[in-house]
């Protein structure tokens, strides 16, 4: 009777150590070159054969134990495998995919291209593989259906999908802060209120510009812009 309760008690212990060799693998997954975040994003759990995706931010949060393999894959990049660390608490591991592709035509570089520009064209072509892909209807859509339409749970609900949609929200928002910081630069801005640093920072950071703001502007008018927001940024 002694040797079945200690046998009981051993194995209690040991499931208790095995439910308490647990670790929180949390972190964000994007692109390698351009930081871009990569929005449901799948992480296999290869140990256990168990399935998690980023959010659409590319945050990602997963239990795992010790030295268990985890796998990050993304349409068009190339997966990336790590192994966990720890054995308890919080283990924060932020994974860059690369693109699988990266044979690009090659862009000539003239006067009448801008370096903002330049890598405009060039990401733009790294990413057609996603930026060119038609989007497909999802469950929820709005979009009007006809008769004789198929309904495919491939397309309705597909994981995929929602990673493209997402991608091109993403890259378009980039796209669009790359523009404002090649213009809205800290030279600029200093030259026009003598600002320097973390006052530079801050002025720079409550006065950040829109972007359909910095297309309507020419040189001039961004400088007076400049000027009348620091006025009112002063008082």
């Amino acid at each position: 009777m002694k040797y079945i309760s200690a046998l009981l008690l051993g194995g209690m212990l040991l499931l208790g150590q095995q439910v308490q060799a647990q670790v929180t693998v949390t972190g964000q997954i994007s692109d390698k070159d351009n930081n871009l975040v990569l929005p449901y994003a799948s992480i296999i759990n290869k140990t256990t054969g168990k399935r998690a995706y980023s959010d659409q931010g590319g945050f990602y949060r997963v239990t795992a134990s010790q030295r268990d393999q985890l796998i990050f894959t993304f349409i068009g990049y190339q997966s990336d495998t790590i192994i966990v660390e720890q054995s308890t608490g919080t283990e924060t591991r932020n994974v860059q995919l690369e693109v699988q592709n990266k044979m690009l035509p090659g862009v000539e570089v003239t006067a009448q291209y801008t370096p903002y520009q330049l890598d405009s064209i060039t990401r733009r072509q790294q990413y057609g593989f996603m930026l060119d892909r038609k989007d497909l209807h999802l469950a929820g859509d709005n979009t009007p259906q006809g008769f004789g339409l198929t309904f495919s749970p491939i397309t309705r609900f597909s994981r995929k999908e929602k990673q493209k949609r997402q991608f091109k929200k993403n890259f378009e928002k980039a796209e669009q802060e790359r523009y404002i910081d090649s213009r809205y630069t800290p030279l600029l801005v200093a030259r026009v209120t003598g600002l320097k640093g973390d006052s530079l920072q801050l002025f720079m950071h409550e006065n950040y510009p829109d972007y359909n703001t910095m297309r309507m502007m020419h040189t001039e008018d961004l400088i007076y812009w400049i000027t009348d927001k620091y006025k009112s940024w002063k008082k």
